[in-house]
């Protein structure tokens, strides 16, 4: 039978209410509408409401025997009770407002209280705290009252100074509460809904939503500066910072003046820098956030290790010895992984002695493990204390001093400076020079500076290469060896005979790598893990789309795709189908597209140097230097060197006088048919190459621009 309300209030109203005392009340088995619950409010959060405002309102009862009633509706409310009773907080004989229905409507009135009852919403709650507060009551006695801790009553408060806007938004479910709880991490309700409105509706997630809120401020628990400057001392600085009272760590901040965090981080270095001037370097430069671009000219000495004492070496010596005897122990412990428990003849017993050998072992072999890496720690020290850099060195380098990613002092040290390389080699020549006239060193001793003091000049980049090295940044690098890759690419697509070369080197070098000394440091000739680099190649040259190169791999592309099954089960029997020549030629194209060989740097031979060579690369075919692929992204200076190697100083000269944009447009048009290539685009010849072995190749040939003979 189903109530309506009116008939369910006619019931209670009919009830007397009056007051029980609360050791005469006890739970109904029979009576309850509700066997389980999902409370909006824990029970000593209850209990503290109720200690503090009393029961507010009254549980629904029924009379039993000897003076008792039985509790139908308002169970929580009874539990919260007895916990009161247990701590003390209230008398046993507690007056309890009760309404007293009879037995026949005692499962109505329960079901009633349940089904009738609208919760209030998470905002109602936000706001009467927020309420409670402007009337005078402080965050703790809320707390108290509410029995929950002063870090949700301020969180509860922070809430509810959320935009007007977003709050209706949120009570009509357009935001969640996880969303709510980042928006009010800020107090700006204009911030608030610019951030929100900025939130594309496929990504309403909140960690989106912080990270549009928290731009251009500073993470003192994940910034490296952050770190070492430490919250205390940039806020003693008068640091403006915010903290979210919904962080898990009470002490994590947002930093919100850049500026202010990178001068304390160098006031904090400084002291480091003096120390390291004292020591004797000739120059010390601070850098709270070290950039590699600033440094990419200077060289970089290594820093030496000396001849170890005999005591010294017989250390060393006896280290090795005792690591190599640990690590034979290790690898008879796994040898022996098995042989435990094969003279037991009872198949459970076997088990039982293969489980406790297996323990045991694997207990020797921790301690053996642990045992040799404490000593090779030791080895490590060793050997790091053997290192030390000369005060002659020092007197001609500097050194950079800089925050870490860990966010402690770092030092990158033994630099020199573009200006002091000349000096380098000539105290180097000199040195050399003095030492042969003396007749120091030994026959075979290959380094002219060794005992005098002073680096190997090969140690370093001379002078002269300093000033022919082109000025590239890393993004144009990675864009014109993206070029480069194309075309390699593209001239590889007509050359079978060389992609089945290349293809079984990389095999090679993976598979048969134990004979072949040195294999595993080299770089991936291929990408043959079977991933195309097209998407690679897009993201570093954006112009890539429009060159031939790309247009040719593109096609062919296409009409492989037109020539193969839908089905991917079915490649492998159509594969059989075709003759020799259409599988090679998709194997050609498919070797094509997994050359790698981008990079941001220009230093050292290219990975792709010798595939370039073997198809006869002009990368002038495939690229020209055009103000938007070349010459916009280089500085002017750049640009007049440019022009002066290709077309004469005579014509360069003009350009220096002009604009960037107006030097850059004339350019273009000096340097049109000429043929002009940056060094990193150049295929430079190897004296130890051996022959391709294949035949020449035609550049004109239209064979070489045809599509791909698919049968």
């Amino acid at each position: 039978m189903k109530f309506s309300k009116a008939e369910v209030d006619a019931i209670i109203e009919a009830s007397p209410r009056t007051f029980v005392p609360f050791n005469k009340l006890v739970l109904s088995e029979d009576h309850q509408a509700r066997s389980a619950t999902t409370p909006a409010m824990s029970l000593p959060e209850l209990a503290a409401s109720i200690k503090d405002s009393g029961v507010l309102q009254n549980l629904v009862v029924v009379q039993a025997a000897r003076g008792r009633y039985e509790v139908c509706a308002g169970g929580r409310r009874l539990a919260a009770l007895t916990l009161l009773v247990q701590q003390g907080d209230i008398a046993d004989n507690y007056p309890v407002p009760v309404l007293v229905v009879p037995a026949d409507k005692a499962l109505i009135a329960s079901l009633a209280e349940n089904c009738f009852h609208v919760p209030m919403h998470p905002a109602d709650e936000f706001a009467a705290f927020a309420r409670l507060l402007a009337q005078g009551k402080s965050v703790e006695d809320v707390a108290a009252a509410f029995g929950v801790t002063p870090l949700i009553v301020k969180r509860r408060m922070k809430l509810a100074t959320v935009s007007p806007r977003l709050m209706a938004l949120y009570r009509e479910g357009g935001i969640g509460l996880d969303c709510l709880i980042v928006l009010a991490s800020v107090d700006d309700h204009q911030r608030q809904e610019q951030a929100w409105a900025g939130l594309p509706s496929w990504n309403q997630r909140p960690e989106h939503l912080r990270q549009l809120l928290t731009r251009g401020e500073i993470e003192s628990d994940a910034d490296p500066l952050a770190r070492y400057v430490t919250v205390k001392a940039y806020e003693k600085a008068g640091g403006p910072l915010r903290r979210d009272l919904f962080s898990d760590d009470d002490r994590k901040a947002y930093l919100l003046d850049p500026a202010l965090l990178e001068r304390l981080a160098a006031d904090k270095l400084g002291k480091r820098a003096k120390q390291l001037l004292s020591e004797g370097w000739k120059w010390v430069d601070i850098r709270p956030r070290f950039a590699y671009d600033e440094y990419v000219k200077h060289g970089e000495l290594r820093k030496p290790r000396r001849a170890p004492t005999s005591e010294e070496a017989e250390a060393l010596k006896e280290l090795d010895t005792r690591i190599a005897a640990l690590h034979e122990q290790m690898d008879a412990l796994v040898d022996r992984d098995g042989d435990a428990g094969e003279d037991v003849s009872d198949a459970d017993d076997a088990n039982d002695a293969d489980d406790a050998n297996d323990a045991s072992r694997d207990r020797a072999f921790l301690a053996l493990e642990s045992e040799a890496d404490g000593l090779e720690e030791e080895r490590k020290a060793r050997l790091e204390a053997l290192t030390e850099w000369p005060v002659a060195w020092m007197a001609l380098a500097g050194c950079v001093l800089h925050v870490g990613a860990d966010g402690r002092a770092a030092i990158r040290a033994g630099l020199i400076r573009p200006e002091d390389r000349a000096d380098l080699a000539q105290a180097i020549t000199k040195a050399a020079e003095q030492k042969s006239a003396g007749g120091g060193g030994s026959e075979g001793d290959a380094d002219p500076a060794r005992g005098s003091g002073l680096p190997a000049l090969q140690s370093l980049p001379s002078a002269a290469g300093a000033t022919a090295r082109p000025v590239h940044s890393e993004k144009l690098m990675r864009r014109l060896t993206a070029h480069r890759v194309a075309a390699i690419q593209a001239e590889l697509l007509d050359r079978p005979e060389v992609a089945l070369a290349a293809l079984t080197t990389h095999l090679t070098l993976k598979l048969l790598a134990d004979p072949l000394h040195g294999a595993y440091r080299l770089p991936n000739l291929l990408a043959i893990s079977a991933t195309g680099n097209q998407h690679d190649l897009r993201g570093a040259a954006e112009d890539i789309e429009a060159s031939p190169a790309a247009q040719r791999i593109e096609a062919d592309r296409i009409a492989w795709i037109e020539h193969l099954p839908k089905e991917p089960d079915a490649v492998f029997d159509w594969m059989l189908r075709q003759p020799p020549q259409t599988v090679q030629r998709l194997l050609t194209f498919l070797v094509a597209s997994t050359v790698n060989g981008i990079t941001g740097t220009d230093t050292g031979r290219p990975v792709n140097d010798g595939l370039a060579r073997a198809l006869g690369l002009d990368m002038t075919r495939w690229w020209s230097a055009t103000g938007e692929a070349y010459l916009q992204h280089v500085s002017k200076a750049r640009v007049v060197e440019v022009v002066h190697a290709a077309a004469g100083a005579k014509v360069a000269g003009p350009l220096a006088e002009l604009k960037k944009d107006a030097a850059v447009a004339q350019a273009e048009q000096l340097l049109a048919g000429r043929g002009w290539l940056p060094d990193c685009l150049r295929v430079q010849p190897h004296a130890d190459a051996p022959a391709t072995g294949g035949e020449e190749v035609d550049a004109n040939d239209p064979a070489r621009t045809e599509a791909p003979a698919c049968a």
